[in-house]
């Protein structure tokens, strides 16, 4: 007797744990008349994020891609080198070099500057007392305002050759491509040799959470809470995958998804609802972003 308790315990047990998808499917199953249904699309959590560049109307022509497709990137890791990065390296080094002489020469004019000083202060001395000429003593004074004026110029063009330093530096990143996020190159939109137009680079997105879109009538939206448990049919999929609303959105738009049904409504007023996917699906639905799926979300 107490064998046969054992036995049926365990079994109990194995029926419970031994496959949550089965139950999963269970549980959709028997609220398949109840709840919301709806069409959705699987989508990254971080959604897909073109990477493009402000080159202006004409485009930024790339001369080397540093990923390819399927490549995993973190975020700041460079994706890209444009074709004028040399020139504009060459131009920070110019501009460089040109603040390294501008600071010599002022050196050189601060050291005359205090010497013609020196010279000022004692010819104006010896004209007090009459043991110098008045034409010497003013070539000193000339001297030494010759000086301060070279000086300041000196000065003034450092500061505009810094300010200059700063553009080339910011305009040498520019020619520089970075990864915004963590995540994976979906798809190369520019390849080397052709110029970024409005098509952008590439995109890229973290496949690592994944979210179902749902477009939820917008009658039937007051039934929707954050927390409530969805079911996710993706057609070609054996199995049924399970999700939780995190989001409510705020617009009203028209649907973007249809039903394969040619007597079904196309013009429909929606919301979006995100649900959160679970984490046993990504492995089978992170190749495909955006594929349409049906939800249902249960009360």
């Amino acid at each position: 007797m107490r064998y046969k308790a054992s036995c049926f315990l365990f079994a109990l047990v194995g029926f419970i744990f031994a496959d949550s998808n089965g139950f999963a499917e269970t549980l959709c199953a028997s609220n398949a008349n109840h709840g919301v249904g709806a069409l959705g699309r699987i989508e990254p959590r971080s959604r897909v994020i073109k990477v493009s560049h402000n080159a202006g109307p004409e485009g930024a022509r790339v001369e080397q891609l540093l990923f390819q497709e399927a490549d995993q990137v973190k975020s700041g890791d460079r994706l890209a080198i444009l074709s004028d990065h040399l020139k504009k390296k060459a131009e920070v080094e110019a501009t460089k070099t040109r603040i390294k002489v501008l600071e010599a020469q002022r050196a050189v004019e601060q050291t005359a500057l205090a010497f013609n000083k020196k010279e000022h202060a004692r010819y104006q001395s010896l004209e007090l007392n009459s043991a110098a000429s008045i034409s010497l003593a003013d070539a000193k004074r000339l001297a030494l305002a010759q000086s301060e004026a070279n000086l300041k110029r000196l000065s003034a063009e450092i500061a505009h050759a810094q300010s200059a330093q700063k553009i080339a530096e910011a305009e040498l990143e520019n020619t520089l491509i970075y990864a915004p996020i963590a995540g994976t190159v979906l798809s190369i939109l520019t390849r080397p040799g052709e110029r970024i137009g409005d098509s952008g680079l590439l995109k890229i997105a973290d496949l690592t959470r994944l979210d179902v879109v749902a477009e939820i009538y917008e009658s039937d939206f007051s039934q929707i809470k954050v927390g409530q448990k969805g079911c996710i049919h993706a057609s070609g999929f054996k199995r049924i995958y399970s999700g939780q609303v995190r989001e409510l959105g705020f617009l009203v738009k028209k649907n973007d998804l249809n039903d394969t049904d040619p007597l079904a409504d196309r013009d429909n007023r929606i919301i979006e609802v995100r649900l959160t996917l679970e984490a046993d699906a990504i492995a089978d639905l992170q190749h495909q972003i955006f594929r349409q799926v049906r939800v249902r979300i249960t009360p």
